[in-house]
């Protein structure tokens, strides 16, 4: 439920974005549709990027005072546990996204 609200929320940003831009670039011709798929793409693919940086880079671990070389590996290991599962709602949450923009298309393509 999580990452559908994070979807939602992440087109209805790149879509508020590409109508504002909308109006701007079509100038005198009124009002153009043409950026709002692209720009909910590219918001997808972001998403993506961002989950895919996550799990590549290490997980940031600065020791305390009460860790020693018993539970340095343990502590090591949940933290990166934890970074995986923030990182894998962002890497669904893109495909979502590219997902639910595909199928609003496709539809608004046969409707249209």
């Amino acid at each position: 439920m999580k990452k559908l609200l994070i979807s939602l929320f992440a087109i209805l940003t790149a879509t508020i974005i590409a109508i504002i831009l909308g109006f701007f670039a079509s100038g005198d011709n009124g009002f153009s549709f043409a950026y709002i798929f692209p720009a909910n793409f590219l918001a997808g693919a972001i998403l993506i990027c961002i989950a895919l940086i996550r799990l590549i880079l290490p997980a940031n671990f600065k020791p305390d005072k009460l860790t020693d070389s018993s539970t340095l590996i343990e502590r090591q290991f949940d933290q990166r546990k934890e970074k995986q599962k923030k990182s894998q709602v962002f890497l669904f949450s893109g495909i979502l996204v590219i997902v639910i923009t595909g199928i609003v298309q496709l539809v608004l393509s046969w409707v249209v």
